[in-house]
């Protein structure tokens, strides 16, 4: 699935494999992804929520911030 992925959200995607972010407990924080994949924080969220919508995200709600990970 994450062959059909182009642009930056391929970028956010691969960024997310290459830190862990692959499973829930190994969850990341979005500035954690900004900062491997080094695209603005506005791009990765809007990359995130196309990745979501997809359902090869999934987001995770944390005490002060949200976490995300690959399905």
């Amino acid at each position: 699935m994450a062959e059909e992925l182009s642009g930056n959200v391929k970028k956010v995607y691969d960024a997310m494999v290459k830190i862990g972010a692959t499973n829930e407990s190994r969850s990341k924080g979005i500035e954690d992804i900004v900062r491997e994949a080094k695209i603005p924080k506005g791009v990765v969220a809007n990359s995130l929520t196309e990745l979501q919508k997809k359902r090869i995200v999934k987001r995770k709600v944390g005490e002060k911030t949200a976490k995300y990970y690959t399905l």
